[in-house]
């Protein structure tokens, strides 16, 4: 894997809804350099609808990036409880 910055979104009131990696750039660059949405079967998408809110919600000033920011451990954390058996996909599939 490479070196990428992840992103917690949350819905709105604190619970984790959607997670993202991007290229390390300045955060001006974050919704211009690669940017990836996880999906629940295990794959990131870099398609436009998959990236389009969390860009939205950034120049709406809805998410901070610096704010957002996780680390590799809690983002992959996140994951393997969201796909587990069992587990509840909190986003979108």
């Amino acid at each position: 894997m490479g070196t990428y910055k992840y992103y917690l979104l949350d819905n709105g009131v604190g619970v984790p809804h959607e997670i993202y990696r991007g290229e390390v750039v300045p955060i001006e660059q974050f919704a211009y350099a690669g940017l990836w949405r996880a999906k629940k079967d295990g794959s990131w998408s870099g398609r436009d609808e998959d990236v389009t809110l969390v860009c939205n919600l950034m120049s709406n000033g809805d998410f901070n990036p610096e704010d957002g920011e996780i680390t590799e451990e809690e983002a992959m954390g996140h994951l393997a409880q969201w796909r587990a058996p069992g587990g509840r996909w909190p986003g979108r599939e």
